[in-house]
């Protein structure tokens, strides 16, 4: 999942990174019970998103990223014995893919042996995230001083490869970005094929404002993975910034295809189609995330400017007054009512809101 600089999240970090990180199979549905139950995942109502899941599980009973989902709800909401049925049926339909998620059930519950042997499991398969996310995950807090622990971790699980990634991003973390690009260059000249390798690159580059260097390297790393659709959302942000909204459109078009609930690409992608002045399509993107945050102002206050630059004054005027509604101090949303008013034949209201 992609997060827009639009997005409001009250997710739990430990849930929105694990749910990030997770495999994303190609949702062939976008059953309104799916997308709601992710909504409501990012939210943290859990009791609601596992309403909603069970609803889409109905529908499709064979896609293990819907058990998952479920599972983390109820982890969350505190129902680990529900949780730890859902994450075995996951591994039931694609063995490996919930190990993590058993790990942090078993972990919750105090079980270490358990949570140890899902970890180590974890750890063998091609789902496996980066050490310092694991050793930081609060969910192990409570068995890091057990001696299976550090038996675990006495065995080396990570490759080069990986450790690289790993050591640029400490880097970035302290916005030392020429020495996470330098690292990172030493690694790829010694592994040319390695997507992770070079999506790490792009993603510095981004960090740096290079964005036709991250869009070239995001190309390069799905070339050499041609499995690697999470490259698509990434390199589609690259061409927007860059300028290249068609080509935007297009990345975000094939990410949303993986996954049709990573709701930020929605907002991304209508900032595509405002580059190439398609306001239709610009503002039905917005709507499509204002129906599950409808109280998000930044997304409020972008579908009026939509409507506005399409001329469709009345309707720019509706999200304008719910935006001062909920935010009656704000001096943006006062202008961006004000210049409606002027095109509406009413200066009265225009320059009542644009003295304010």
């Amino acid at each position: 999942m992609c997060m827009s600089r639009g997005m409001r999240k009250t997710l739990p970090l430990a849930l929105f990174i694990l749910l990030s990180l997770l495999s994303i199979n190609s949702f062939s549905q976008t059953d309104e019970q799916y997308l709601a139950g992710n909504a409501y995942l990012m939210k943290g109502d859990f009791s609601r998103a596992a309403e909603s899941l069970s609803m889409a599980i109905n529908r499709n009973n064979s896609d293990e990223q819907l058990y998952i989902r479920r599972g983390s709800a109820y982890l969350y909401n505190k129902d680990t014995e529900k949780a730890i049925a859902d994450f075995s049926e996951a591994n039931l339909i694609n063995p490996g893919s919930a190990d993590i998620w058993l790990a942090r059930s078993y972990a919750t519950e105090g079980n270490t042996n358990e949570a140890v042997t899902f970890l180590e499991s974890h750890l063998k398969s091609p789902f496996r995230i980066q050490e310092d996310s694991l050793k930081k995950d609060p969910a192990f807090n409570s068995i890091q001083g057990s001696p299976e622990w550090y038996a675990l971790w006495e065995k080396e699980w990570y490759t080069d490869a990986e450790k690289a990634v790993a050591d640029a991003e400490f880097y970035v973390r302290r916005n030392q970005y020429d020495r996470a690009v330098s690292l990172l260059d030493d690694a790829i000249l010694n592994n040319r094929e390695n997507a992770a390798l070079i999506a790490a690159r792009a993603k510095v580059f981004l960090k740096q404002g290079n964005y036709a260097a991250a869009a070239g390297d995001y190309s390069s790393a799905i070339n050499a993975d041609k499995t690697g659709t999470e490259y698509y959302s990434q390199r589609g942000f690259a061409y927007l910034e860059s300028g290249r909204y068609k080509d935007a459109v297009n990345d975000f078009n094939k990410a949303l295809r993986e996954d049709p609930a990573d709701f930020s690409i929605y907002l991304q992608r209508a900032e595509a189609y405002a580059g190439q002045m398609n306001w239709q399509q610009a503002v039905r993107d917005v709507q499509v995330y204002l129906k599950y945050f409808g109280d998000d102002q930044k997304a409020l206050h972008e579908c009026g400017e939509y409507y506005y630059a399409s001329g469709d004054f009345m309707n720019a005027l509706k999200y304008f007054n719910i935006n001062l509604k909920e935010d009656p101090n704000n001096a943006l949303y006062y202008k961006a009512r004000g210049k409606t008013y002027l095109n509406t034949a009413t200066q009265k209201y225009a320059l009542s809101d644009l003295s304010m």
